[in-house]
């Protein structure tokens, strides 16, 4: 009989703190659909109060401003794509590595492609450690990649952490492009940086400027130019 109290103590608390988690993942869920119509400067912590539903004095026992909810914010999606990572590596620890995690990384962040615009627009200086932190273990997933491949023969003259930082910035640049378009999708563009991975830059693409005026598409490039102008 005496350790019902503690038993009823402990089942309160677990209610409380399952409570307190709810609130706050609606609070984070409110928060990145306001901030990714409104914009982080012009959103306001009643907005998101409003869209959660919940009282404006709720909001503060969770969070202490705007600036650190917008910060938990991008931590928790920057999180669900580690998570990912994570969980992709120690599922199929059979299949190579390099493609694995850029296919993960792909997927996942095109499905948080308002993430990315929020962290690239407007979003407020203390956010930036910890999308320096989370580059920063994403590059160092790709390193012992380039450093095995090195050991065994290849890559001989090149950096594998230049290289592997070299790659996190590609992967970052297509998400980038899908701030303006959808297409192409994840897979596809899996595809395209694999290929060039794979089969590096083409020959034919290292040609002086002047071989690339002389070109026939240069000139048809030209004209066109020169029509649009007689146009306007």
């Amino acid at each position: 009989m005496k350790d019902e109290p503690k038993k009823s103590l402990a089942s309160d608390q677990g209610r409380v703190a399952r409570r307190r988690a709810r609130v706050r993942a609606d609070l984070l869920a409110a928060a990145r659909q306001v901030f990714t119509t409104q914009g982080y400067q012009d959103a306001t912590i009643a907005d998101v109060t409003q869209f959660a539903d919940v009282a404006t004095g709720t909001f503060y026992l969770h969070f202490q401003d705007k600036e650190e909810l917008f910060v938990a914010v991008v931590e928790e999606g920057l999180h669900a794509i580690r998570d990912e990572i994570h969980a992709a590596l120690s599922e199929q620890p059979d299949t190579p590595i390099l493609p694995l995690i850029i296919r993960t990384f792909l997927r996942t962040a095109y499905a948080q492609r308002d993430l990315f615009v929020l962290m690239s627009s407007g979003s407020p200086p203390l956010t930036q450690p910890h999308t320096q932190r989370a580059q920063a273990g994403f590059t160092s997933h790709f390193v012992p990649v380039m450093q095995a491949a090195q050991a065994a023969g290849h890559l001989p003259s090149m950096d594998p952490a230049l290289l592997a930082h070299l790659l996190v910035g590609l992967l970052l640049r297509a998400v980038s492009w899908w701030r303006d378009q959808d297409e192409p999708g994840p897979e596809v563009m899996a595809d395209q940086i694999l290929t060039l991975l794979a089969q590096g830059i083409p020959a034919a693409l290292a040609i002086s400027s002047r071989e690339l005026s002389a070109s026939p598409l240069a000139g048809a490039d030209r004209q066109h130019n020169s029509a649009e102008k007689g146009e306007t």
